[in-house]
């Protein structure tokens, strides 16, 4: 995948806030795509240091086992993810949500995902604002890339912004 080494940036619109993916970040999350009919689906995490600036830039992303993972399904190990974040917070670095993968070029959100991201939003309510949900296409990103935050009520999409 060739790209100019400037982060992506996603912003809801109306927002006084954007989500950046620095190069390094933009390919790690590009080689969890998954490719041919035995891919299964992948699940992790998105981590940031600075919850508070007007550009959150994605410092960290880690790849968790799943309960459980099929070609067009995933199901989280809540456990691992507990565990994980735990983990992470001793290391400055906060929670902003998830990033899992779907077979197909442009993801899409589907109604089972959908749940699964008003599920999380509500779970943390007392924590955050807003949970970060992003999908991994299998084409380059931008493109390839969804991405979304739920507030517990509604998913937002975030469209991606020149950097």
């Amino acid at each position: 995948m060739e790209r100019n080494n400037s982060p992506l940036r996603y912003q809801i619109p109306g927002a006084s806030w954007c989500l950046e993916f620095p190069e390094s970040v933009v390919l790690q999350l590009a080689a969890y795509a998954q490719w041919g009919s035995r891919s299964l689906e992948g699940v992790g995490q998105l981590y940031t240091r600075d919850l508070t600036a007007s550009s959150v830039t994605v410092d960290c992303v880690t790849k968790v086992a799943p309960a459980w993972a099929k070609y067009t399904a995933v199901r989280l190990d809540m456990k691992a993810v507990k565990q994980e974040r735990a983990a992470m917070f001793k290391k400055g670095l906060h929670c902003i949500g998830f990033w899992h993968s779907h077979p197909e070029s442009r993801p899409h959100v589907s109604p089972t995902d959908l749940i699964m991201a008003e599920e999380q939003a509500r779970a943390g309510k007392s924590d955050y604002q807003g949970l970060v949900f992003m999908i991994i296409g299998n084409v380059p990103p931008p493109n390839g890339f969804g991405v979304w935050v739920h507030d517990g009520d509604k998913l937002w999409r975030a469209d991606s912004i020149p950097g």
